[in-house]
């Protein structure tokens, strides 16, 4: 039986998509606006904290002495890796665009992406966060980011996988909540996909399952402009030397046109 599967209206989108049927990996998003990487090639490094380069599509922000944000050396498939230490200060790994929020939230964007966790957040003293999928601008902490829609794991339960959204207007949803029936282990991979074809329903998917829906409806102005985002962070009060590395095999984002 082929894995390929095609369907007209996927999800309710409006757009047609062929799709692996075993795995509900999207193979060919018929969307307007596609972005797609799969972190090939022979460039390992990604762009020094901080700075842009022509040809590169990412960004990195790094806080600390100690992590990093690179490609994986020979990792099948193409990987990049967010990492932060166990040194025992405030560290922040970033892997986005750099605060290029080129795409919209209401425009139907659905984000997906293959992650995995080689080390699980640790606690130390304090709480290790990650965070993947869509969000506004950098800022610090992550619950300041103006708008988010975001799967998120946290040292203290580091095997429970949240969903959260933020849309910046009072009365919203902006509580982290957890994905029933999902415990995650080091170095499993899943596909997990954020649906905003409906924003009063933003959908979470773990490997094709619905695991969570979360309201966005009211977004003002350009607060739902976002970016693909991922993010490993620390932040010292007394000491922590927590730790944690989260693997991204590939990541697609797909839009109506504005």
């Amino acid at each position: 039986m082929s894995r390929g599967r095609g369907s007209y209206n996927w999800f309710n989108s409006g757009f047609p998509m062929v799709h692996d049927n075993t795995n509900a990996e999207s193979l060919v998003p018929m969307f307007p606006i596609v972005f797609y990487d799969d972190f090939l090639g022979a460039d390992i490094l990604f762009p020094a904290s901080g700075l842009k380069e022509c040809g590169c599509k990412w960004h990195t922000l790094i806080v600390g002495t100690g992590p990093a944000v690179a490609k994986v050396g020979d990792g099948i498939n193409g990987i990049a890796s967010v990492a932060i230490t166990n040194a025992d200060e405030s560290q922040v790994a970033v892997l986005s665009w750099g605060d290029q929020e080129s795409l919209s939230l209401e425009r139907g964007l659905i984000f997906e992406a293959r992650v995995c966790f080689s080390i699980l957040p640790t606690t130390g003293t304090e709480t290790v966060q990650a965070v993947f999928g869509l969000a506004g601008a950098y800022v610090t902490p992550l619950d300041n980011v103006d708008c988010n829609a975001w799967f998120r794991v946290e040292s203290a339960a580091n095997t429970v996988l949240l969903w959260e959204t933020d849309n910046n207007v009072a009365g919203g949803d902006d509580d982290a909540n957890p994905c029933a029936g999902i415990t995650l282990a080091i170095n499993d991979y899943h596909i997990y996909r954020i649906d905003a074809t409906n924003i009063a329903a933003v959908k979470f998917y773990v490997d094709g399952v619905l695991v969570g829906t979360g309201n966005m409806f009211g977004i003002l102005a350009t607060v739902g402009d976002v970016q693909p985002y991922f993010n490993v962070s620390k932040i010292k009060v007394t000491n922590n030397t927590g730790t944690g590395t989260m693997l991204v095999d590939y990541v697609r984002v797909f839009q109506d046109r504005s």
